[in-house]
């Protein structure tokens, strides 16, 4: 039981592992090196993914298409021209301003492309920034032994929301450097108050709906110092006493005020455009701060959020009742702070304020929750502190045996859980592997390439009109209107989402002459004329991310009209394209190819062929879609061991059988035929259903010198490389079926190759067979 107030000695019974854990002399070093290991580990995992990436890798697979938005704003901003993402033609807040003037500079010494990259290592030393400010915040609060708790997973087990290219990172950022700042806040208020101030000031510039997160722990603070005041009536020299704690709370008051008068008086309204344009896609409805308030507010009091509010008002009475007791209960007190404001208040505060003024729940991203993430990290050597006070303060105080081994369990265990749980690979291995690339739907990377066509073939003094605009302004040489309104203007916004004014004449107000999406955004673009369309690089959701560029002019109607309006986009494309060769075309940019195939039958299989380490490698695309315009179209995404430049053709199927069967028998007979062809192995039957290719084919390659393979299969003497049909084959339209797989370099003595199919007692072999090289 807790003295009462009348001990005013009484001091909370921190609990210490060992007898020098509150020393800060003694961890002075100790904590500096861990520092130092954390941000070593952290340029090392930047250095190698800006050393394995390139610019495919960064529009696909670590940045998001919204990320672009900032990117381009950004651009203009350093190019001097102020807040726009179309050059000037409108004017925008559709952004969060601190992650925006924070990359801004790398416009001022880099390129478009070297800038993505420099972007990149900010967001993963921002990352490594906020796991180091958690333990100085730990050190500060005289818990400096939960460092390897707190910190680390914070570096190794981020999500990859955080390095997405949006404000995760800097938001991150600012929130440890906030819990830091508290801490150091309750050693020393007078000298910490304008610090925190300052943070509370610029969190909503960070993102809005923090403003709740600034405005929740500086009220905490006023109240904790307020109770820590003598129980007297309100004098003004009792008043004066507090005059430390309402410095933090004016300034994330002043955060919020100045921020909503930027925007009002700047741009024509209190909240970023983005937010408004939100609202409006969820509700259907013009957008009402206030309604939303209400809406939100009346659907969580039947929801947990209503025991989230009784629990946080549970915390905050048991902060107050500690801070009546004592004078000086500073660990204590920021223990229960770090618990109570960011463990409860400020995570689902910040996400009931996520969802009245930021973003409805149908729209939310993980990005936006990274309060949430910070809090998963904090809460193991959080709760493990709390086990250790409970056993030092009631279970055991004065069995000093007892405690100690009781403490040293509890570590012991914490530590075990979270060591068992860690693969310090992890970030690397992410980058190394493909599971990254699964849950992409890829409109950026063919919204890359639409716009290298685009960027050729469109006329000078060109504007384009798109909805998900991001990589297309970026990477476009012509002005690019945002359609969606994500990143326009507040008067864009009233005139399309209010008013619903929509048509040739609305958009024409804007200058915008073509088109441009990748999406099934067609609703008022499919009654003008296809320019041309790019190719589609996502296979499951019926080519969602085709590329199209649309005019004002009228779409053709009779069958004679399609097939003249087939051979002009033939005829424009034709001079700009990097490879030209019996009626293909390809553009070829960087590690990318896209085709064009002017007479070709529908949905039959090509084969791609490239040069990849001197040796012609190739892929049986399965997809190939015939656009609007008549033609067949089809991409690829080349290896890194591709020879740069790249040197990509496409040939149709029937074409490359015949030339296939003329070099040579197969080096393998049965149920399929193997060939070798080039750097490829390549199976083939002439006809075949969907249960031919059920199975999963497999190949075992012995090489001539087992030195060249990984240490761990040396012994065995070959390698195994298993796949399924859906990975690299194809069925055309005659029944053939095909699969290409591309061999080792190195030099082979012999193959195995078959297919098996799985049984719940192991495996069997459908058929099987062997070539020995001499």
């Amino acid at each position: 039981m807790l003295p009462t107030t009348s001990t005013s000695t009484w001091k909370p019974n921190i609990p210490r592992i060992w007898a020098k854990s509150q020393s800060a002399a003694e961890w002075r070093l100790p904590f500096a090196l861990f520092i130092c290991a954390l941000l070593a580990y952290a340029a090392a995992f930047a250095w190698h993914m800006l050393t394995t990436f390139d610019l495919v890798n960064l529009i696909r697979d670590v940045n998001f298409d919204d990320s672009f938005y900032y990117f381009q704003i950004a651009y203009n901003l350093a190019q001097g021209k102020f807040s726009t993402f179309d050059g000037g033609i409108t004017q925008t807040n559709g952004y969060h301003p601190v992650w925006l003037l924070l990359i801004t500079p790398f416009y001022w010494i880099f390129d478009k492309e070297t800038a993505l990259f420099g972007i990149k290592a900010l967001e993963i030393m921002l990352v490594a920034g906020g796991a180091a400010l958690i333990a100085a915040a730990a050190w500060v609060a005289r818990l400096a032994w939960p460092l390897l708790f707190a910190a680390l997973p914070m570096l190794y087990h981020y999500p990859p929301e955080l390095l997405g290219g949006v404000e995760a990172a800097v938001l991150m950022f600012t929130l440890s450097l906030l819990i830091l700042a508290v801490c150091l806040y309750m050693r020393d208020p007078p000298r910490w108050k304008w610090s925190v101030a300052a943070i509370a000031f610029a969190l909503p510039w960070v993102r809005i709906e923090y403003i709740a997160v600034s405005l929740a722990v500086t009220a905490a603070l006023f109240a904790i110092e307020w109770s820590r005041q003598e129980r007297r009536s309100l004098r003004l020299s009792a008043l004066a006493n507090i005059r430390q704690a309402h410095i933090p709370l004016l300034g994330a008051m002043s955060g919020m005020l100045v921020y909503f008068a930027y925007n009002g008086m700047a741009f024509g309204g209190i909240l970023p455009v983005s937010v408004a344009t939100k609202y409006v896609w969820a509700q259907g409805g013009e957008y009402s701060l206030v309604q939303n308030f209400w809406d939100t507010l009346r659907i969580s009091a039947f929801d947990y959020e209503l025991l989230i509010a009784l629990e946080i008002c549970a915390y905050l009475l048991i902060v107050w009742r500690l801070a009546l007791r004592s004078n000086k209960p500073r660990d204590w007190l920021m223990l229960a702070f770090l618990v109570g404001v960011f463990g409860l208040a400020a995570r689902h505060i910040g996400q009931f304020a996520q969802f009245v003024i930021a973003t409805p729940p149908a729209l939310e991203q993980k990005w936006y929750f990274v309060h949430a993430y910070i809090m998963t990290a904090l809460i193991i050597p959080v709760r493990l502190y709390i086990a250790i006070y409970l056993i030092r303060r009631f279970i055991a105080p004065r069995r000093s045996i007892a405690a100690g081994a009781l403490t040293i369990g509890v570590f012991v265990i914490g530590a075990a859980l979270l060591l068992a749980r860690s693969d310090f690979a992890e970030p690397f291995k992410w980058v190394d592997g493909k599971s990254r690339h699964v849950s992409f739907i890829e409109w950026e990377i063919a919204s890359y390439m639409g716009m290298r066509i685009m960027n050729r073939a469109l006329p000078e003094g060109s504007v384009i009109g798109s909805w998900d605009a991001g990589a297309i302004g970026y990477f476009s040489r012509f002005p690019v209107v945002n359609l969606d309104g994500l990143v326009n203007s507040y008067d864009y916004f009233h005139a399309r989402h209010i008013r619903q004014a929509a048509g040739v004449n609305f958009y024409r107000r804007y200058g915008v002459t073509h088109f441009a999406n990748n999406q099934k955004r067609f609703d008022e673009p499919m009654n003008n004329k296809v320019v041309f369309e790019g190719a589609p690089f996502y296979r499951g959701r019926d080519f969602e991310s085709q590329f199209r560029v649309w005019t004002y002019d009228p779409p053709p109607q009779s069958d004679k009209d399609k097939i003249d309006h087939s051979h002009q986009v033939w005829d424009n494309l034709k001079p700009h394209f990097d490879y030209f060769s019996d009626g293909v075309g390809i553009v070829l940019a960087g590690r990318t190819a896209q085709a064009f195939i002017k007479d070709c039958p529908p949905d039959e299989p090509l084969i791609w062929t490239w040069q990849e380490h001197g040796r012609t490698a190739v892929r049986i695309e399965a997809n190939t879609h015939q656009s609007l315009t008549g033609m067949c179209i089809d991409a690829l995404i080349l290896p890194h061991s591709a020879t740069q430049p790249a040197q990509a053709k496409m040939t149709p199927l029937t074409d490359y059988f015949a030339n296939l069967t003329a070099a040579g028998d197969p080096i393998i007979r049965s149920d399929f035929d193997v060939y070798i062809s080039g750097g490829s192995l390549i199976y083939t039957k002439p006809q075949c259903g969907q249960a031919d290719v059920e199975g999963r084919f497999f190949a075992n390659i012995f090489p001539v010198d087992a030195d060249v393979l990984p240490a761990r299969l040396r012994q065995r003497g070959y390698e195994t490389i298993d796949f399924s049909f859906t990975d690299y084959g194809a069925i055309a339209a005659d029944g053939r079926c095909w699969a290409a797989l591309s061999l080792p370099n190195y030099p082979i003595a012999e193959i195995h190759a078959g297919q098996y199919v799985e049984l719940a007692d192991g495996y069997a072999h459908i058929w099987e067979g062997a070539y020995r090289f001499d």
